[in-house]
């Protein structure tokens, strides 16, 4: 998988005053003396410091000795906050001892369906742990702590796996949960070793894998809004969505109650345009998040009549006409459909947008301070928003505010020298999106190198970085906005707003040698990318950003993991790795696998060839 994910400041402090309530040989991060150098050196500071696995003695963590059963649980009860058993529960395993430092965990554990002992009586504390056997335990842990009796994967990601067979009935569903999750990757050979062992570190990164995937905040506060009966007047609230739980209720879930409020009429539902993010909710959460087709679906065997549809996109990009050609689709359905205009339409919605953006940073407007939002960005016509954008800002007097985005123009360079021009003492980061999610907390607040936090504190910033994550949506401006654009909403064919084509398969180059750039879904980033055009065939020479991944195959994890030709090694330079693959089409999502170099497992990384941005060398 891609690189590990640092667990957030907050989880880290409240878990390091759970963790350190009596561990026998708890350390600071760092002070073992067989860490150092160790593969897990990272994941083992942090599970030291939240005081989650103890070390064997004060010096030694022992990282590659195998995990025991007593070991694991203890580490998950302590990740649980150490609670309490149910009222009555006893400890039935004669190899438990009441005076054993583990003793509450396995009680615990046992009480609440986790983990059972080798036999009724016998619960094997020092046995090793394996595989099958972690899934099954995280698994089981995971759906506690979220109120549910179990959580699954819907996609099968085992049969990749040569040793698939040999998952025992009891584990395939934990262990595909576990994989699909990431928090369990394969070893060398393209194998799961489900009855395998795993050693104390590999149990730290899973442990720190899923601590950082489970930190967004409590999904149980969040409503799916895909009940049925709705009757004959909905209210579809369309968003791209996030996997970022407490911002998809301080955001997605503001604003559908604001629609709730000003349409006492309609029945408010959901719908997301992204099948990724709806997966890793209902994967991790147990929390089913309808897509627009299903959303589409259920309005019609309820028997909606009468269907408004507002998208929360910020922009008439190819989301938008994406969403309006599903529509149209399905216009013989319903007897009305009417669509709400995205965010940024009208002159008067920019106004109403930027006041709210200058309010929501009113308390940092010192004279002294650079006023930084990103934005996503998008190859579309559409991604003009972030400089008209910019020009109202400055046109307004607002000239220390900075409009910049993530994939496109105005870049984060282009930003970077306009505040610097401006000899700022400090500078605040703020998104310029719906919800704060993946790209507000890694892209802009992430520790990687290339965050927007990290280049301006490495260009003259240091230490004077304030970020605030925080969506548009919790807006109360950007809400009523968005309201006011649904009271307005219009027939799909007579809405007034262009529809940009969405360019799939469509885009042709002539021979030559371009560069090109290429978005990826997954842990994986291409940093730079040379396609060569022959003859109507289509190469590209991909440089990744470092090493992680040292095979590439054109198709699925699961295709490449059965694979015996096809498989497309690197050329090293820089410290970096090169690929070169084929390429089937300009513009449409295409499958690859890439093996991860650390974990000996393939995974799907979908990329897309951006023809729009091909320059001819």
């Amino acid at each position: 998988m891609g690189k590990q994910k640092k667990l957030p400041a907050a989880l880290l402090a409240a878990t390091l005053l759970i963790g350190l309530i009596g561990p026998a040989f708890a350390q600071e991060a760092g002070v073992y003396s067989d860490v150092a150098g160790h593969w897990a050196e990272e994941e083992i500071a942090q599970v030291t410091a939240l005081g989650l696995i103890d070390g064997k003695t004060a010096h030694t963590f022992a990282p590659d000795e195998n995990m025991t059963r007593a070991d694991l649980v203890a580490a998950l009860y302590r990740a649980a906050g150490r609670p309490a058993a149910p009222a009555g529960s006893a400890n039935p395993f004669h190899d438990v001892a009441d005076s054993a430092p583990y003793r509450d965990a396995v009680v615990w554990a046992n009480a609440k369906g986790i983990a059972a002992g080798k036999s009724a009586s016998q619960f094997d504390p020092d046995g090793a742990v394996t595989r099958q056997e972690i899934a099954k335990l995280f698994n089981l842990f995971a759906a506690v702590q979220v109120g549910k009796e179990t959580l699954t994967n819907r996609q099968d990601v085992l049969s990749g796996y040569a040793d698939a067979a040999s998952v025992a009935d009891w584990a395939k569903g934990p262990l595909n949960w576990a994989v699909a999750s990431e928090f369990i990757t394969g070893v060398p050979g393209n194998r799961l070793d489900p009855s395998g062992t795993a050693t104390r570190a590999q149990v730290s990164a899973i442990l720190c894998r899923y601590l950082a995937d489970s930190a967004t905040g409590d999904a149980a506060l969040d409503k799916p809004r895909n009940e049925n009966g709705i009757g004959e007047n909905e209210l579809l609230v369309v968003s791209f969505g996030t996997s970022f739980n407490d911002s998809r209720v301080k955001t997605i879930g503001a604003i559908e109650d604001a629609m709730e409020k000003a349409f006492p009429d309609y029945t408010v539902r959901r719908g997301f345009t992204s099948n990724i993010i709806i997966e890793h909710i209902f994967r991790r959460d147990g929390e089913l998040i309808d897509d627009v087709k299903e959303a589409l679906d259920r309005a019609k065997e309820n028997g909606v009549k009468n269907l408004v549809v507002q998208p929360t996109h910020l922009m008439n990009g190819y989301e938008y006409g994406d969403l309006v050609k599903e529509l149209e689709d399905c216009a013989d359905d319903f007897e009305q459909i009417r669509i709400g205009a995205p965010l940024l339409t009208t002159d008067e919605d920019y106004a109403a947008v930027a006041q709210a953006m200058v309010e929501a940073t009113a308390g940092f407007d010192d004279g002294k301070t650079a006023i930084c939002y990103m934005g996503h960005g998008t190859e579309a016509a559409a991604n003009g928003v972030y400089d008209k954008m910019q020009r109202i800002l400055s046109d307004s007097g607002h000239s220390n505010y900075f409009v910049g985005t993530v994939e496109a123009e105005p870049s984060l360079e282009a930003v970077l020298k306009l505040v610097q021009a401006g000899n700022y003492e400090r500078v605040v980061l703020r998104p310029m999106m719906i919800v704060a999610g993946d790209h507000a907390n890694n892209d802009m607040a992430g520790d990687d190198a290339d965050s927007w936090k990290s280049v301006f504190e490495a260009n003259g910033f240091a230490g004077k970085v304030i970020c605030e994550v925080k969506g548009l949506g919790e807006l109360e401006g950007i809400q009523t906005l968005l309201v006011e654009h649904a009271k307005q909403a219009k027939p799909l064919d007579n809405t007034g707003i262009a529809v940009e084509p969405n360019p799939a398969n469509k885009a042709k180059l002539s021979d030559g040698v371009y560069t090109i750039d290429v978005h990826c879904e997954g842990m994986f980033r291409v940093v730079f990318c040379e396609l060569t055009v022959k003859d109507g065939q289509m190469s590209a020479a991909m440089t990744l950003s470092g090493t992680g991944h040292s095979k590439m195959f054109v198709g699925t994890a699961q295709e490449a993991g059965k694979a015996t030709e096809g498989i497309l090694g690197f050329v090293e330079q820089d410290g970096k790795y090169i690929f070169t693959v084929p390429v089937a089409a300009l513009d449409t999502p295409l499958a690859y696998a890439a093996y991860g170099t650390k974990s000996g497992t393939w995974y799907d990384r979908v990329l897309t060839f951006d023809s729009a941005t091909a320059v001819a060398k």
